[in-house]
């Protein structure tokens, strides 16, 4: 669990949790992208111990979730970042398990190249308004046109269709838009550690904090563990991982793991916790 009061130089709130865990059915929320199902592949199969709880997960696109968490609709979730300042009163946020790095970030794609000028003033389409894609396109362009929010896997297919004008991209189709002919115009990702010298945080694990610290830690245990397991014994929960991919190449698969599970997915460490905590002054 990130206690940001013990990040140095920096203060934010507390995360100190309210009550010991009674319950031993636990539910989790996560996505359907390679990366989500890699990490918690293990533990949601159950091929490592779960020391006694039963973990119900259920899988969601990232702004489905983003909307579900802020109902409290389940006791663990994979949230975009930006989503977390919404729901920080109720979940603490988990050291482990989150999608953060440098070269990672959402990226603006179009049939054209355009402008940056034109670009604010177009129609583009967003998968989501509480994602953090969302929060750093209207962050970086300023104004902004239209923008229209659709769930992340039918972008390009609006992009194609002249349904907008271009569209910002994330998860496993931010590695396909050349074979669609589209041109990259922004890169959201990088334009965010030019200005910030940080990696971009992405998605992170928040628990509800009723759970205990107790629980917590134990939990953050076991998104190590079913990492490690996913590295040794990938055979075991590729069948998972792929069954639940909108990218079926085993190619773009493997990009996609290698990309978004990083040092920053075991711990956050530090430098992860000051990018969140960055990022989180700008929401």
């Amino acid at each position: 669990m990130i206690d940001f009061n013990n990040v140095k130089g920096l203060k934010i709130f507390s995360t100190k949790c309210f009550a010991s865990l009674k319950m031993k059915e636990i539910s989790v929320g996560i996505s359907p992208c390679p990366n989500d199902t890699f990490v918690f592949g293990a533990l949601a199969l159950g091929l490592i111990d779960t020391g006694g709880y039963v973990f119900n997960f259920s899988l969601e696109d990232v702004e489905t979730l983003n909307e579900l968490s802020q109902k409290g609709a389940f006791d663990v979730v994979k949230i975009s970042v930006a989503n977390y300042a919404l729901i920080r009163e109720e979940y603490a946020l988990l050291s482990s398990g989150a999608a953060l790095g440098r070269g990672v970030g959402p990226i603006v794609v179009a049939k054209r190249d355009l402008s940056f000028d034109e670009l604010s003033r177009l129609d583009v389409a967003v998968p989501g308004r509480f994602t953090t894609a969302s929060f750093l396109f209207k962050y970086f362009f300023k104004p902004y046109g239209n923008l229209v929010e659709l769930r992340y896997d039918k972008i390009i297919e609006a992009v194609l269709n002249k349904e907008v004008d271009a569209g910002v991209l994330i998860h496993e189709t931010r590695f396909v838009y050349k074979t669609y002919g589209l041109v990259k115009v922004a890169d959201l990702g990088e334009m965010w550690e030019q200005k910030t010298s940080m990696p971009i945080p992405l998605g992170v694990i928040a628990a509800k904090k009723v759970l205990g610290d107790e629980f917590i830690r134990f939990f953050e245990q076991k998104i190590k563990e079913s990492i490690d397991f996913a590295y040794a014994n990938k055979d075991l929960v590729w069948g998972f991982i792929k069954k639940n991919a909108q990218e079926m190449e085993d190619k773009v698969i493997e990009n996609h793991i290698k990309t978004f599970v990083n040092s920053y997915t075991y711990d956050l460490k530090d430098e992860g916790k000051r990018a969140i905590l960055k990022l989180l002054e700008e929401v």
